[in-house]
């Protein structure tokens, strides 16, 4: 099981040990199981220096788009995929964000990782093994609308965390991504964790 710990990090499966929020790249490949870690390259993607506006900078890496160099990297337990990066302006050395995605999302297959992927936990709550609706209804600071699904994208602001699925009609959730202190850095640009998404376009230059 993957333990997600607000402000502290994520304790990874069978003992290997905490990935705290704070470490550095090094820090954490040194942690993760070599067999386990993929790197990737950069793809249609721009480094933080790119952005014309900090905002726009801030809409892509809260959505895992942001390409920093230090991160291309992600580690695989038994169905979950984790992807990492780092804080806000001069804090980018360390780590800020996790994200955590079925597998068969990953791969671009849509739906569950299956039954044998690894729980990812909030308090002792399986993120993915549990309807979506079923999870707004027991996480503080969620309200599902009365008449429908949840939406496809949500925010609990107090646990740090970040919800989102394909669409609204997919019955669990897709990806999680939690938060640490260490991303206020880019609170500078607006107030809110989505407010961004609104007000910027975190795809400005990465589309072409």
């Amino acid at each position: 099981m993957l333990e997600l710990l607000r402000e502290v990090g994520v304790e990874l499966p069978g003992r290997a040990g905490l990935l705290k929020f704070g470490m550095t790249p090094g820090e954490i490949l040194e942690l993760l199981p070599a067999d386990r870690v993929t790197h990737h390259r950069q793809c249609m993607g721009l480094s933080l220096d790119q952005y014309a506006e900090l905002r726009h900078a801030h809409d892509a890496w809260l959505g895992g788009l942001l390409f920093e160099p230090d991160w291309s990297f992600g580690v695989e337990f038994d169905g979950v995929v984790l992807g990492f990066g780092g804080g806000g302006p001069g804090a980018t050395d360390r780590l800020a964000r996790v994200e955590i995605q079925a597998r068969a999302r990953a791969d671009g297959e849509g739906g569950q990782g299956g039954p044998e992927s690894t729980p990812v936990a909030w308090d002792d709550i399986d993120l993915f093994g549990y309807p979506a609706a079923e999870i707004v209804a027991v996480l503080p600071g969620l309200a599902a609308p009365s008449d429908g699904p949840p939406p496809a994208d949500m925010a609990v602001d107090e646990l740090g965390l970040r919800l989102s699925r394909a669409r609204p009609t997919v019955e669990h959730w897709e990806r999680v991504t939690l938060f640490g202190p260490g991303s206020g850095g880019w609170g500078a640009c607006c107030a809110g964790g989505l407010v961004c998404a609104e007000q910027g376009d975190g795809l400005v230059g990465i589309m072409y």
